[in-house]
This record gives C-alpha cells, sequence and structure tokens, in this order.
C-alpha cells in the first residue's frame, strides 16, 4: 500500500528522538501536529512519539504486563495514528484519541492470549523498602516523612488492587494518566456522565474499605 508506513518501518525510521527538534514541531500542539502529519509533514509524526511514547508505554503495560509485547504495542499504536491521519478530526483531543488506539490494541491482543491479570497499581509507586521488605529509616531510626507517605500510598495501592478491572482502569486514567471524566469517557466507549458516576462509586467503596481494614487514607 503506497505511502503507509508498515511497523518495520516505523521502528527504522530516523525519528527525532535521536537528533534535534524543528522548533516549529515543538511548538505546536497536538492537534495541529496532526494537521501537518495530515499534510504529509513526517517530522510531525516525530514529536509526537517524542511526546507520548513513555507514556503510552506505561498505558499499555498496565494491561499487558508484558515489557517487550507493550513496546512492540506502543510502536503499532503510532503506525495506527500514522494510518489514520487522513481521518483524525482536529477538533478533538488528540491524546485521549491516541490512548484509545492503545487500549484497543491492548485488549484485542489480550484476547488473543491468556488472560492475565492487569498491572498492580502498586506497581507505579516508588519503591522504598529494602530487599528485606523493611522500611528504610533514618540515622536516628525513625522513618523519614517521605518513607511515612510511602507507607500511605501502598496502603492505597492495596485498596485499588482490590478493585475490579474496569474500576482500575478508570481510576488509573483519571488518577494517573490526568485525564478529565469527559476524555476517559471518549478512550473507554462510554459518557461524561457515566464516568463521573463511576468515579464516586468507586472512590466510596474505596473510603468505606479504608475504614474496614483500617488502613486510614
Amino acid at each position: 500500500m503506497g505511502g503507509e508506513m508498515s511497523s518495520a518501518a516505523f521502528r527504522g525510521a530516523d525519528l527525532p528522538a535521536n537528533r534535534a527538534h524543528c522548533v516549529d514541531e515543538v511548538q505546536k500542539t497536538d492537534e495541529e501536529l496532526m494537521v501537518a502529519l495530515r499534510e504529509g509533514d513526517r517530522e510531525a509524526l516525530a514529536e509526537l512519539v517524542r511526546r507520548y511514547q513513555r507514556d503510552i508505554f506505561r498505558f499499555c503495560q498496565h494491561y499487558l504486563r508484558d515489557f517487550e509485547l507493550a513496546r512492540e504495542l506502543t510502536q503499532e499504536t503510532f503506525v495506527r495514528v500514522y494510518v489514520a491521519r487522513q481521518r483524525f478530526d482536529e477538533a478533538r483531543k488528540f491524546r485521549p484519541w491516541v490512548l484509545c488506539i492503545a487500549r484497543n490494541l491492548s485488549l484485542n491482543e489480550l484476547k488473543r492470549k491468556k488472560p492475565v491479570r492487569m498491572e498492580l497499581l502498586e506497581e507505579y509507586a516508588s519503591v522504598a523498602r529494602g530487599p528485606d521488605g523493611e522500611l528504610h529509616r533514618s540515622a536516628d531510626g525513625i522513618p523519614d516523612q517521605e518513607l511515612m507517605e510511602k507507607e500511605r500510598r501502598d496502603a492505597l495501592a492495596r485498596l485499588l488492587d482490590s478493585l475490579d478491572a474496569e474500576s482500575r482502569e478508570i481510576v488509573m486514567l483519571r488518577f494517573f494518566q490526568k485525564m478529565a471524566a469527559k476524555d476517559i469517557a471518549e478512550v473507554v466507549g462510554s459518557t461524561e456522565g457515566a464516568v463521573r458516576t463511576r468515579i464516586h462509586r468507586i472512590l466510596k467503596s474505596l473510603r468505606e474499605k479504608s475504614l474496614a481494614t483500617k488502613d486510614h487514607l
């Protein structure tokens, strides 16, 4: 198919991750970059890769828990972006659109393979324990404030992991990807009102579980 980009070609492309970016590209919004890409500017795609490849990798990793597969689907996501460049509506936000592509690729891959549990949200937190599982302590033997905060994050992570997969997905998008309810709705194929209701119910459930387990946050 003339003019289209294969996964192999994408992996071998000379992207600005390895060279200086044009100032004009860096200053453009995501949506302006998509317009430029539609008009034939390959540098626009490279700038989008630079901005989003890490986020999309972690996003895919959340579903797949497979480093190589997440990397492969990250590449495939940008191939799909290139292929769909003519159909992109610049009135839409790029971020939820591209995350929707990554989500669909990840869910399709999970359907083909043996189901695996989504990444524990606890793994999003930085590790603050030693090899023996004990808290690192300051010189006077008292846990540092930062480590105490880590304990609170761990308690929260345990509660989040008790949620069903769909609820964890909503939490991941809202609180880790920092997405608005409207954008989450676009990613998961729902409505803004339904997402807001779901978030309210999830938070209420987490508060109740926190009280029940004495993990006061």
